[in-house]
C-alpha cells in the first residue's frame, strides 16, 4: 500500500510521543544511557519499544540530525537478554541509520566501496571503561558494549569514538520536549522536498510503471535480508511510489468503472501476486523471458479481463489470495488453526503448481 500522507504521518508520531510521555518520565525500570561527552545538541528520544507493557529499548539521539558529516551520536540502550550486538548487528545499525538520513533529511547515503572493518575499543560509561566492539563503514562508526544489565549499541556520525562518555539519564522529559521539536523540524523539511515526477504513461504503461517500482524495491528487500543486512531506501522513494499507485489507481477507475476502493484492492492483488512471484519463484528472477510474461499476462488477465495461457495459474492466486486473507482463516480457534493453515498451504501449493506448468509449456 502507498505511504500515509507526510503530515499524518508527523502527527502520527507526535501522538506517540504524548501517550509515551507518562510512561516514560520519569525513566524506565532499567537504567538508560546517554551522552555526556562530547555535548551536542538537540538531544531527543530518537526510539522505545515495549513488550508485554514493559519497556525494552530506549534511544537517545544528539546533535545535528539532517548533515550527512553530523555531528551527530545515537545512543540505544536495551535491556540484556543475550550477548552484545555481534559484527552483522553493528552493520545493520548502520544501514538503519543511513534509512533514517534518508528518511528525515531526504538524502541519500551511499555503501561505500570498501568492506567495513571491526576492532576492539573501549568506552567511557561513568567513571569506568567498558569494553567494546567497534566498527566503521564509511563515515560512520558504531560500537556496542554490555553495561550491567543493558546492552548499549552507539552510532556516530563525525564524532570520533574516543571521544565519547556515556552516563545515566534519570530524566527523559527534555529528550520527549526535543524529539517533539525535532519532529516538527523534520515535518519542515518533507514539506519543502518537491513532489516527485513521474514520466508520462497512461493504461497499461502506468500500470507496468507501479510494478516495475514496486519488483525493484522488493528485489531489494530480499536481497538484503538474505545478506543479513537492513533494506535500504532512497529518500523519494516514499513519494515516488505512492504517486505511482495513485496513478494506476486512478487509471483503472477511470478506465473500469471500478470504485477507487475496488480499484485499489484490486492494485494490491496484483502487486502482491508478483512480489510473491518473486519472492518464491526461481524462474522469475532467473529467466527474463518469462519474468517479462508472467508480469504481461498478470496485468492483462487482472485488468483487463483477458484470457491468457497462465489462467489457470491467474485463478489459483486468487484462491490462495481469498483464502489466506478470510476471516475464517485469521479468526479461526487454537483447535481449528492448524487445518486453516493446512487450507491455506494446499491453496498456496496449486498456485506454485499451476506456474511451474505454465514455466514448462511456455
Amino acid at each position: 500500500m502507498p505511504d500515509e500522507a507526510r503530515d499524518e504521518w508527523v502527527a502520527r508520531l507526535r501522538e506517540i510521543a504524548r501517550r509515551d510521555a507518562d510512561e516514560l518520565v520519569p525513566r524506565p525500570e532499567f537504567e538508560v544511557s546517554g551522552l555526556a561527552e562530547p555535548e551536542l545538541r538537540p538531544a531527543v528520544l530518537a526510539e522505545a519499544t515495549q513488550l508485554n507493557d514493559v519497556w525494552q529499548t530506549v534511544g537517545l539521539a544528539y546533535g545535528d540530525w539532517a548533515a550527512p558529516s553530523g555531528p551527530w551520536v545515537i545512543v540505544v540502550t536495551t535491556v540484556a537478554s543475550g550477548e552484545p550486538d555481534t559484527e552483522a548487528d553493528l552493520l545493520r545499525a548502520m544501514d538503519t541509520e543511513r534509512n533514517r538520513l534518508a528518511d528525515q533529511a531526504g538524502l541519500d547515503e551511499d555503501d561505500p566501496a570498501d568492506p567495513p572493518r571491526y576492532w576492539q575499543a573501549s568506552v567511557r560509561a561513568g567513571d569506568r571503561a567498558a569494553s567494546a566492539l567497534a566498527g566503521q563503514h564509511g563515515a560512520l562508526v558504531a560500537l556496542s558494549l554490555r553495561l550491567d544489565e543493558t546492552n548499549v549499541t552507539i552510532v556516530s556520525r563525525g564524532v570520533r569514538p574516543e571521544t565519547i562518555r556515556l552516563a545515566v539519564i534519570t530524566d527523559l522529559g527534555p529528550y520527549l520536549l526535543g524529539r517533539d521539536a525535532v519532529l516538527g523540524q523534520v515535518a519542515e523539511r518533507r514539506r519543502e522536498r518537491p513532489a516527485p515526477v513521474l514520466e508520462p504513461a497512461q493504461g497499461m504503461a502506468a500500470y507496468r510503471a507501479l510494478v516495475d517500482a514496486e519488483l525493484d524495491s522488493h528485489g531489494r528487500l530480499l536481497a538484503a535480508v538474505r545478506a543479513g543486512r537492513v533494506p535500504r531506501h532512497r529518500a523519494a522513494e516514499g513519494a515516488t511510489r505512492s504517486a505511482l499507485w495513485r496513478r494506476a489507481v486512478a487509471e483503472l477507475t477511470d478506465r473500469s468503472g471500478l470504485s477507487r476502493r475496488a480499484a485499489d484492492d484490486l492494485i494490491t492483488a496484483v502487486i502482491n501476486h508478483l512480489t510473491s512471484l518473486d519472492e518464491k519463484v526461481s524462474w522469475f528472477t532467473a529467466s527474463p523471458r518469462l519474468r517479462e510474461r508472467a508480469i504481461d499476462e498478470t496485468l492483462r488477465h487482472a485488468v483487463l479481463g483477458e484470457r491468457v495461457s497462465s489462467r489457470d495459474a491467474q485463478q489459483a492466486w486468487t484462491g490462495y489470495w481469498r483464502c489466506s486473507h478470510s476471516i475464517s482463516v485469521q479468526a479461526a480457534s487454537p483447535e481449528i488453526k492448524p487445518a486453516a493453515e493446512l487450507g491455506v498451504e494446499m491453496t498456496q501449493t496449486r498456485w506454485l503448481d499451476a506456474w511451474e506448468q505454465w514455466a514448462r509449456q511456455s
